[in-house]
């Protein structure tokens, strides 16, 4: 046999080696020991990429919660759930795999400090319910900091989480900090979160994009998340808080939005530039002035979501009026596993409806 195609595919992985597909660590997980094993693997003396598979099932935190400051040769690591049990086969169902606090601690969080000369490494949370956790101070629900590289939250839920008296201003959620690159949250259902800030009297956000540092060449998108916060004046739903671009694409939000100019100890901030495009949310408020780079097909009127599902409703405005392929790119599936594009557009939101009166849509700006 010629050895000729083999040596070509030699060269191209030298010439071009994003061809040649780094072969990450798989730990299969299939209980709270093997979980809390993996993690302090990666706390050790691990390099290379990882990925954590977790089968499906519930794991219960009890008085612990799972956490991990990922080890100086860590590169990209990838937790995931709905693995069957020698998981090489994945249920695209967030519901199908949660990790549950039952209200004795805080959930999941993951952490880098260090930095790994010249890679920008990924860390990917997907596929998971993170419900019931509990702690004085935020954050309490998934927790993620990456300070040399890009995070990204795919398919998501998120709910039943409280901090009781936070001294911090996280977010009770969800907290996704990244000092130097993009963070991207998508088809994320977040509800029934409270936190409580001790030294003030407005309740804490749920769902916090965050920095410490100033690099206003980043790309916060947030996109098909469905964030209820509650019907309350006081209520918070997301807070952007850094420099950089905000993306806000096809999103359903019940609850106050901010953009905030300032970062706690780390000097002037860059203005953010904001684009923000056929969502279901307030109007954002704004500390200090923001750039808005594109603001269009926004609604503050009612989603009309099922109260138990955050399913559209029939005659929902959220149904069929979605932007494809917003910015970070656009799952094939909802939150549940379903079809995203279960008619001729998506819907905005999380949830995708899956029966429907069809309407004609006109946009007129140009997006279809």
């Amino acid at each position: 046999m010629s050895r000729l195609p083999l040596l070509i595919c030699v060269l191209l992985s030298a010439v071009y080696p994003e061809l040649s597909a780094r072969a990450a660590t798989i730990h299969c997980v299939t209980d709270e020991a093997q979980l809390r094993a993996a993690l302090a693997a990666l706390g050790g003396f691990a390099s290379g990429d990882h990925e954590i598979r977790l089968v499906r099932r519930v794991y219960f935190n009890g008085t612990q919660q799972f956490s991990t400051l990922l080890g100086t040769n860590v590169n990209d690591l990838r937790l995931s759930g709905g693995w069957d049990s020698g998981c090489t086969a994945q249920v695209l169902d967030a519901r199908a795999t949660a990790i549950d606090a039952q209200g004795l601690s805080a959930v999941l969080s993951i952490g880098r400090n260090s930095a790994i000369v010249g890679a920008t490494p990924l860390i990917s949370i997907s596929n998971l319910t993170l419900r019931n956790g509990t702690a004085a101070n935020a954050p309490v629900g998934l927790h993620v900091y990456n300070g040399f590289g890009s995070i990204e939250v795919d398919d998501v839920i998120v709910h039943g989480h409280r901090a009781t008296a936070s001294s911090y201003l996280g977010g009770t959620a969800i907290t996704l900090d990244s000092t130097r690159h993009d963070i991207r949250l998508r088809n994320a259902l977040v509800y029934d979160n409270e936190g409580v800030f001790i030294a003030g009297t407005w309740a804490l956000v749920d769902v916090l994009f965050t920095s410490m540092a100033l690099n206003p060449d980043r790309q916060f998108a947030v996109t098909n998340t469905t964030i209820d916060a509650g019907t309350g004046a006081q209520d918070f739903a997301l807070r952007l808080q850094s420099d950089g671009h905000f993306d806000l694409f096809n999103n359903v939000i019940r609850g106050e939005a901010r953009f905030d100019m300032t970062i706690t100890g780390a000097g002037a901030a860059t203005a953010p530039r904001i684009r923000r495009v056929f969502n279901h949310m307030p109007i954002p408020v704004s500390n200090g002035v923001p750039v808005v780079d594109l603001e269009t097909g926004n609604s503050t009127a009612d989603p009309q979501l099922d109260p138990a599902s955050f399913e559209p409703l029939p005659g929902s405005p959220v149904v069929n009026t979605g932007l494809g392929n917003p910015p970070g790119g656009q799952s094939t599936t909802d939150v549940y596993g379903r079809p995203r594009l279960a008619f001729t557009y998506i819907d905005r939101g999380a949830v995708e409806a899956q029966t429907y009166v069809p309407t004609v849509r006109v946009f007129g700006d140009g997006f279809e």
